[in-house]
């Protein structure tokens, strides 16, 4: 009978590798340390475990066991019970998944105020700048890189935003930017072929239909930003603030050519 209870026991012991290694992969990624992480998965094998009990099953060396283990009880994982020696175990899997979620949620907010705080330290620096008469054309690669740049004109706009798109894709990745916009009383014009505009939008943007193919961006007339080779994954955009390519982007709107009333 021992021998079937034995055999049991290591049948269940290999079913839960896979499990225990993607836990310790998935800590790892969260930013808990190799050591802890491989503590964290011997103490789920068992209901408590000593140091010495950890240290036998992981190979942690005694010098950096402790370590492990404090990192653990700091990042909320285990519960320590005192004595001697001390014992610990894994908090119940509710609240891992909490305390996880709670360390992602930190991580998120320092990023988020390091953009922020590079954002204000840039702005000065650019309020500096004084832009050549006759810009160059700058040009961004990539979908995303161009979706990215028009988002952030459209929100740097504070009077007028002129969009000309073709491409439905293009306009519902904007879509939110516009009206975030037009909550602030910034003037919209779009042209675009028969596409669903949200009735938000609808209410206050001066609507055009298009009959060319293009998506050409215009804010503040003073930046204009054109996309080409959309539709085949190998997208670019054009951006610059030289007046004569601002005033070209605000003739289209303009052309009957290009749109319909």
């Amino acid at each position: 009978m021992s021998e079937v209870k034995a055999r049991t026991n290591a049948l269940l012991q290999e079913a839960l590798e896979p499990s225990l290694e993607r836990i310790a992969g998935t800590l790892r990624e969260l930013g808990v340390s190799g050591n802890a992480s491989a503590a964290f998965c011997a103490l789920v094998r068992t209901s408590h475990s000593t140091a010495g009990e950890i240290m036998s099953k992981t190979g942690i060396p005694d010098s950096k066991i402790y370590y492990a283990l404090s990192e653990l009880a700091e990042k909320g994982l285990v519960e320590v019970q005192g004595g001697k020696p001390k014992t610990y175990r894994v908090v119940p899997p509710k609240e891992v998944e909490l305390r996880l979620s709670q360390m992602v949620q930190a991580e998120y907010d320092r990023r988020m105020v390091a953009t922020v705080r590079v954002g204000s330290l840039l702005e000065p620096l650019r309020a500096v700048t004084r832009v050549p008469a006759a810009e160059v054309a700058f040009i961004v690669k990539g979908l995303p890189n161009v979706v990215a740049r028009a988002r952030a004109l459209i929100a740097s706009a504070r009077k007028d935003v002129v969009l000309l798109v073709s491409d439905e894709e293009i306009f519902r990745k904007l879509e939110d930017d516009l009206i975030k916009i037009v909550r602030r009383r910034v003037r919209v014009r779009l042209a675009m072929p028969e596409i669903p505009i949200p009735k938000e939008l609808e209410k206050v943007a001066e609507v055009r239909s298009i009959v060319c193919a293009c998506n050409l961006l215009v804010v503040d007339g003073q930046q204009v930003l054109t996309m080409s080779r959309i539709a085949d994954g190998d997208a670019y955009a054009i951006t610059s603030t030289d007046p004569t390519l601002v005033q070209l982007g605000l003739d289209f709107w303009e052309s009957p050519r290009c749109c319909v009333l």
